[in-house]
């Protein structure tokens, strides 16, 4: 009888003991002997590394093994992701190392009623390579999607504009093919998550808003659905209708005053100059164009061209500032515009030169 109502008592969801990840990891001397959950709240989340997104830390054995359980996880799935740190890091400063031997990290998709067991493929020296998973279907999907994504963070190591543009391409239909054939929600979303909306939006709205119709049948009331119907709407984004008549007018006045206004500040420095000059007995003190030039780029400008001439990709300059893609699109335009360059190799060039100036 006694055993009667513990089995009962044990099967009430809400006495779940909870998930169970269960492993082994490589680890060398230069990774500390901890492993790191961190919760994938929102989809931007992916792949930033901070300590306010740690739920979780346990030891890992000189052996590589570690445990990590506990029965905190929301009732829906959600992405995880499981990682090391190297020994100069800490939680406030940590890297997420993708691709080759450094890579430090795996995602998985977990709730609270989840078993699973990790192990990487101890032929190789990064802490997850080449891991096999046991446990449900979509974290098998997980360890596919990364066989596909991660071998492609090479990018930054091919020369020639033709061959990465051939490449970014291959991995986009790649992602396509992997979508296109798997019916598991989430595994499909880091899928989607992963492929690079700044280059294939435009050609390729057709899939990405079908996608978003997908999520909303399948997981209306999940975080990552709003996430990602937010993204795509800004991705999508369309002028409604015409603005009516009098916001018109109103934007030709102030565009009116504007403009006569940055005549009269023209035609105020023009006058000054010439007072300058007139007032100079000597030549009047420049700046230097190398202090002129760098006066106008920003700190955050500033880090990234350092990070360009170190020979980083946009993806490893996002990773490093942890900031999307796009902001770093963004912030390397400014910088060729203020530079007066147009590629990576002349902003390299064009720093070198102000460098030695």
């Amino acid at each position: 009888m006694r055993f009667t109502v513990l089995s009962l008592l044990l099967s009430i969801p809400f006495l779940s003991w909870g998930y169970t990840i269960t492993g082994r990891v490589n680890i060398g001397e230069e990774w500390q002997p901890q492993i790191y959950m961190a919760s994938i709240e929102k989809l931007s989340d992916y792949y930033r590394a901070s300590a306010d997104l740690i739920i979780h830390v346990a030891a890992v054995q000189a052996d590589g093994s570690f445990v990590l359980e506990g029965n905190n996880l929301p009732d829906e799935q959600r992405f995880y992701r499981l990682y090391l740190m190297k020994e100069q890091n800490t939680e406030y400063d940590a890297c997420l190392y993708v691709g080759g031997d450094d890579h430090n990290f795996i995602h998985v998709i977990l709730d609270n009623d989840d078993e699973l067991e990790i192990v990487a493929d101890s032929s190789f020296y990064s802490p997850f390579g080449n891991y096999d998973v046991k446990g449900n279907r979509d974290n098998q999907l997980m360890r596919d999607l990364a066989r596909i994504v991660y071998p492609s963070f090479n990018f930054y190591k091919i020369k020639f504009p033709s061959e990465l543009r051939l490449s970014e391409e291959k991995l986009h239909q790649d992602l396509k093919i992997f979508i296109d054939s798997t019916q598991n929600a989430l595994p499909v979303l880091a899928a989607i998550n992963n492929t690079n909306f700044d280059e294939f939006f435009e050609q390729d709205k057709a899939f990405y808003a079908n996608f978003g119709e997908r999520l909303k049948a399948t997981i209306p009331h999940s975080n990552y659905t709003k996430h990602y119907l937010r993204k795509l709407s800004y991705y999508n984004y369309e002028e409604s209708s015409n603005p009516p008549t009098w916001m018109l007018a109103l934007l030709f006045v102030l565009t009116s005053l504007l403009a006569i206004a940055g005549f009269i500040i023209l035609r105020l420095r023009t006058a000054l100059k010439a007072a300058q000059i007139r007032s100079s007995s000597s030549e009047p003190a420049t700046l230097p164009k190398e202090e002129a030039i760098l006066d106008r780029l920003t700190m955050k400008e500033r880090e990234i061209l350092g990070l360009i001439q170190a020979g980083k990709s946009n993806k490893e300059i996002a990773s490093t500032l942890f900031v999307e893609v796009s902001t770093v699109k963004s912030h390397i335009n400014k910088l060729y515009s203020k530079l007066q360059v147009s590629n990576r190799k002349e902003a390299m060039k064009k720093a070198m030169e102000l460098e030695h100036e």
